[in-house]
C-alpha cells in the first residue's frame, strides 16, 4: 500500500512539475500566440484554419487573406495570391500534407500544414479557390 502511495505522489509531482514549467517558460510561445503575433489587431476573420504554427484566414468585407507560416506572416488582398498548390511530403512512411501559397511580392511561398489529413487539406483548398472568384 505504501508503494502505491509513493508512486502516486511521485507521478503527481512529475505532472505538476511539467504543468508548472509549461506555464512559466512557454508564456508567449504557444502556437496560438505565435499566430496572433503575426496578425494585425484589426483583422477579424470570417473563416480560419490553423494547425501548429501555420494559419490561413479570410476576411470577406475587405477581401483580405491572412497567411502565417511562423515566423513569416502577411495579410494581403485575395487578388495578390498567385497560386495555391497541394504538396505531400513523406517522412519515414508518414505523409505530411501541405498547401503551398505563393503571394505576389513575397520572396518565399507560405506553407500551411495539415498534418496527415488529405481530406481537410482538399476542403481548405477548395474554399481558398472560391475566395478568388
Amino acid at each position: 500500500m505504501s508503494d502505491l502511495v509513493l508512486l502516486t505522489c511521485v507521478f503527481s509531482g512529475l505532472i505538476f512539475g511539467i504543468w508548472l514549467s509549461y506555464r512559466l517558460f512557454m508564456r508567449g510561445d504557444t502556437n496560438p500566440e505565435r499566430i496572433a503575433s503575426r496578425l494585425p489587431p484589426d483583422f477579424k476573420p470570417d473563416w480560419k484554419w490553423s494547425k501548429g504554427d501555420t494559419c490561413v484566414a479570410h476576411e470577406s468585407a475587405p477581401r483580405r487573406l491572412a497567411l502565417v507560416d511562423y515566423p513569416k506572416g502577411v495579410v494581403v488582398p485575395v487578388a495578390d495570391v498567385v497560386s495555391i498548390e497541394p504538396r505531400d511530403e513523406s517522412v519515414l512512411g508518414l505523409v505530411h500534407r501541405w498547401l503551398v501559397v505563393t503571394v505576389a511580392g513575397e520572396p518565399a511561398p507560405y506553407n500551411i500544414w495539415f498534418q496527415f489529413n488529405a481530406s481537410k487539406r482538399d476542403e481548405v483548398l477548395a474554399r481558398m479557390k472560391s475566395f478568388a472568384k
